[in-house]
């Protein structure tokens, strides 16, 4: 596939004396994720938004953003990448050298600039704001996350001052979350194979197999649905072991009277839908049941509240008035809710960008994405929780996951 030469991809990604590493340096061999107006959309919303808060150049270094500008993505950002994006000028990137490979053949903005590892990162990045040609006063950076080192900043600041940063965070923050009919695909897609994956783990739980033995079969699930490499991997845990904040599945075996706790996200394109269900080894006692349905309680109450103009608090207030109800108020430790899109690990949520939460005032819209998480963790004795993902529409909310919401029964036997 020829990408047409535009003002940004007619800029070959070469240093000067750099013989090239493969003959698509301009292409884009194997496509992109959104088309090409839809990623110029992307840009020129960002760029109004930077004039809007006085903003020349905006440094992105979430692997979530710059994947949402530029197509951009790898698993290798735990090396130094950063995207420079000018108001006015070129774009460019500075990876890892080989990381760049990436930024060749799947990314469509190309310019930029490598550094090998060993070299001075930071040398690097400061070519790259020269190299971006633009007039420089005022520069954003994203403050919250963890991919900006500070020596970077430091630096930036050592050549510009400190009052020329300003914590731009919001810029692109606020440009995702509502979501494009592109993205509420993709989105719709990651939830469906989601749902395949958590129907594949309750229907392989039974006593005396391990948890990883059933994640087992809920990643080949996800896989061989089309799924992508998740943001997050397939939460199975049983027993006492559940009542532990983001236990990842070992080889604790399944046992009568427990309870096993699945939270399951799929990934398309990396946009992910995650849901949370509950299955038990035998008939559940009175108090699992209780704790079980005041969680779903929780969860269609959330669902009825939600809708164009209801705030994030509202949505949190509703679930959490139930489990108060239920007596699970100190359980129930976690926000409500937060945003789903754009993710890489090793969290599928979109917590910068939006949550549902106490305190949260802002107003809902169609085309938002939340994963909704009324559940509550018991010490010594496990969890209880079931989740899905919505969608925000013209008049309430759709719910793009599809798994029975009810406590999942197995066999004692």
């Amino acid at each position: 596939m020829r990408l047409e030469r535009r003002r940004y991809g007619s800029h070959p990604v070469r240093l000067a004396g750099e013989p090239p590493m493969n003959d698509w340096d301009d292409d884009l061999p194997f496509g992109l994720p959104f088309t090409l107006e839809e990623y110029e959309q992307r840009i020129a919303r960002t760029k109004a938004a930077m004039a809007e808060a006085g903003i020349d150049l905006l440094m992105v270094t979430s692997p979530e953003n710059i994947y949402w500008l530029t197509g951009y993505r790898t698993t290798g950002y735990y090396v130094y990448q950063i995207f420079l994006l000018p108001l006015d000028g070129t774009p460019q990137f500075v990876t890892s050298k080989l990381e760049h490979e990436c930024v060749r053949a799947l990314s469509w903005i190309k310019t930029g600039l490598t550094v090998f590892m060993g070299e001075d990162e930071v040398a690097k990045t400061l070519e790259g704001f020269d190299a971006t040609e633009a007039r420089i006063e005022r520069i954003g950076y994203e403050e919250r996350g963890f991919w900006l080192p500070p020596r970077i900043l430091d630096a930036v600041r050592g050549r510009w001052g400190n009052t020329a940063t300003v914590a731009a965070g919001h810029v692109l923050e606020d440009l995702r979350r509502i979501k494009s009919p592109a993205e509420i695909s993709c989105l719709r897609e990651a939830a469906r194979i989601a749902s395949v994956g958590m129907r594949a783990g309750l229907q392989a739980v039974a006593p005396g197999r391990t948890e990883n033995e059933v994640a087992g079969d809920v990643y080949q699930a996800l896989m061989a649905e089309g799924g992508e490499h998740p943001a997050g991997g397939p939460y199975v845990v049983t027993g006492p072991r559940a009542a532990i904040t983001h236990m990842l599945p070992e080889r604790a075996v399944i046992e009568p009277g427990h309870a096993v706790y699945f939270e399951v996200g799929g990934c398309y394109k990396r946009y992910s839908g995650s849901n949370m269900r509950m299955a038990h080894v035998g008939p559940p006692g009175n108090e699992a049941a209780h704790r079980a349905a005041t969680s779903i309680e929780a969860l269609d109450a959330m669902l009825e509240t939600i809708k164009p103009g209801a705030t994030s608090q509202d949505i949190d207030r509703a679930g959490r008035s139930v489990m108060a109800r239920g007596g699970t108020t100190e359980e129930f430790r976690h926000r409500a809710g937060y945003s789903m899109g754009v993710a890489f690990a090793p969290g599928w949520g979109e917590g910068l960008v939006n949550d549902i939460a106490e305190g949260n005032e802002r107003p809902l819209e169609p085309g938002m994405a939340f994963h909704l998480v009324p559940m509550a963790g018991f010490r010594g004795e496990g969890n209880m929780g079931f989740s899905e993902t919505v969608l925000v529409s013209t008049d309430g909310c759709e719910v793009l996951t599809d798994v029975p919401r009810e406590l999942h029964i197995v066999s004692a036997g």
